[in-house]
């Protein structure tokens, strides 16, 4: 990434109330102002007031239906810098009973923009690299021709993933974990995968996904993966 985009990206986040809005964002999901103006506790025309500086630098996009404005993410790199930022981030004070078991949701499994991270993400990359199924590269990683087969014999298509103008298999620096976990086309495919096979559900107040116990079962099965070390919140 150049200098002046790193630049702008780290004005962007220099706003505790754009944070708020942004970690609410990394969902992938559409929000009005409203919501993102409640999660940030700021007016809604404050919000209005980032949302049209994150805008005029291409991150977020606007869709309007009836008299609503909706904004969703639209710039993965930006969510891979702000991702990574967290990870040198001092961690933020909790408070509050419900604030630390939503933070142990978002630590153990959560999205970043389009694919899984926290202990989720990082110990399906490294089940990943320890089969190899994709081997690291300078920058990102190189699915293996064993890789290619494992994504298709569940039910994942590599050549359409190929064909996608984005990165096919990138690796994001992971904020709570410290470690990379697996974005792009195939980080995607993942997550979708997972959610399809309903391993896991998205959680109504983040973007926190919850491993049910289908998906433990399942993976474990299917895959050889383990994740008692992650409990199930509801």
């Amino acid at each position: 990434m150049d200098q002046s985009k790193t630049q702008k990206f780290a004005n962007i986040i220099n706003d505790e109330s754009r944070v708020a809005m942004i970690n609410l964002l990394m969902s992938n999901q559409f929000y009005t102002v409203t919501e993102l103006a409640k999660v940030a506790k700021i007016k809604t025309h404050t919000a209005s007031y980032h949302l049209k500086k994150m805008m005029e630098l291409d991150l977020v996009i606007m869709e309007k239906h009836g008299r609503f404005h909706y904004y969703q993410l639209s710039n993965q790199e930006f969510a891979e810098f702000f991702e990574g930022i967290g990870a040198v981030a001092p961690t933020p004070k909790v408070r509050y009973l419900s604030q630390q078991i939503e933070s142990q949701k978002l630590t153990q499994a959560r999205t970043c923009y389009d694919h899984l991270a926290g202990n989720l993400g990082v110990v399906i990359t490294e089940f990943l690299l320890e089969k190899e199924y994709v081997v690291r590269l300078e920058k990102g990683l190189l699915v293996t021709e064993a890789g290619e087969d494992f994504l298709e014999k569940n039910d994942i298509n590599v050549s359409e993933l190929k064909n996608k103008k984005r990165n096919f298999c990138g690796l994001c620096l992971d904020w709570s974990e410290r470690k990379h976990h697996i974005s792009g086309s195939v980080g995607n495919a993942i997550y979708e995968l997972f959610l399809r096979n309903q391993w896991i559900i998205k959680s109504e107040k983040s973007r926190a996904v919850i491993l049910t116990d289908k998906g433990k079962e399942e993976i474990k099965k299917d895959w050889g993966i383990s994740f008692d070390s992650i409990e199930n919140y509801c």
